[in-house]
């Protein structure tokens, strides 16, 4: 089983080119968007935590053998995750697998969450990853906006706590036309004590959806070798 947390603004829906050809991959929502519209959005990424992992508590559990996987803001949850997850003694992934995010020791230069909305939405363009039809519908910017910008709120209000080392090994992805450093994305090394294999791939931001048949070999390939469950 691959348990999967959304980019800032994602949804159910953000990661479906790879459920839709993985079976075993599990995708978790934030507050406030897709299956949980109705929940109020949170803005503290230690609360976000706690919602998290009782979301996916019973389930690791009851599964022998998984996987966490994030994208951006994603990848940020899913570290956190697993350090509460060592923290309680609960059944620990095989591997956390992260991409499109500097290790969470480096704070987010560019603040965006406080700008006005036309301004943030300037900002949110320039990552890539929005579509045109989104962009194109005044009313769709206008549903997103409250949604991204507490996500935002989130990351960028995040203090880094050193903690005991994750004992988890760490596969990272990043994309060569993003703002990250090849020095950087070592930092990663730094927050487990497990091999940590990084791997540069040709894009921006959302670099994941210009690689996906990639990135559906590479999560079929991972489960197959350890054997993970398919369920």
């Amino acid at each position: 089983m691959i348990i999967s947390f959304p980019f800032a603004g994602g949804n159910k829906y953000s990661f479906q080119i790879f459920s839709k050809n993985l079976s075993h991959f599990n995708i978790v929502e934030y507050p406030g968007r897709g299956m949980r519209i109705n929940e109020k959005l949170v803005f503290d990424v230690d609360l976000l935590i706690d919602d998290l992992l009782h979301k996916v508590k019973d389930g690791i559990m009851f599964c022998e053998d998984y996987i966490i996987y994030g994208h951006s803001m994603g990848s940020l949850m899913g570290y956190l995750v697993c350090q509460k997850i060592e923290e309680l003694g609960l059944p620990k992934p095989i591997k956390l697998v992260v991409s499109g995010r500097k290790p969470p020791s480096i704070k987010r230069e560019k603040l965006i969450s406080h700008l006005p909305d036309n301004l943030f939405w300037e900002e949110v363009v320039k990552m890539g990853g929005i579509p045109d039809e989104l962009l194109n519908h005044h009313e769709l910017i206008d549903f997103y906006t409250p949604i991204l910008k507490a996500d935002f709120t989130a990351i960028e209000k995040y203090i880094y706590v050193k903690k005991d080392k994750l004992t988890i090994p760490i596969d990272v992805f990043y994309g060569s036309d993003e703002e990250i450093t090849e020095e950087e994305i070592k930092g990663w090394e730094e927050e487990t004590i497990g091999k940590v294999t990084i791997t540069e791939l040709e894009g921006n931001h959302f670099f994941i959806f210009s690689n996906e048949d990639f990135f559906i070999n590479y999560f079929n390939n991972l489960t197959k070798s350890l054997n993970l469950s398919t369920n």
